[in-house]
């Protein structure tokens, strides 16, 4: 149950943290540190799990975290930023790809 939970909160953090054109910058602040905290939780819920591609995909998470904080202090280099949205579109999509190959295998048992 309390997996669940984490995950239905991890998913619904990653919809608000890309939703960052139609929530705002301060939404979108708010929805990804959920969505880091979230990230870390559930890492650690099934960390026995855990194999190169999971840490690949948490690891990118934390690099477009902390690209946009650099992005937040250092404005005046927009190529913080760009680097960010980069970081940001891959993260999509490993994130997708986890969620798809995982919900496969929940619905299967």
């Amino acid at each position: 149950m309390k997996a669940r939970v984490i995950n239905i909160l991890l998913l619904l953090s990653f919809i608000v943290t890309i939703m960052a054109p139609l929530t705002g910058i301060m939404v979108h602040k708010m929805a990804s540190l959920c969505f880091l905290l979230f990230s870390l939780i559930h890492t650690m819920m099934y960390r026995k799990q855990m194999n190169g591609k999971r840490f690949l995909v948490l690891g990118s998470i934390i690099l477009a975290f902390l690209s946009g904080i650099f992005g937040m202090i250092y404005e005046e280099v927009p190529m913080i930023l760009a680097f960010h949205k980069a970081i940001s579109i891959g993260v999509v999509f490993f994130v997708a790809i986890h969620i798809f190959v995982y919900y496969k295998k929940i619905k299967m048992k």
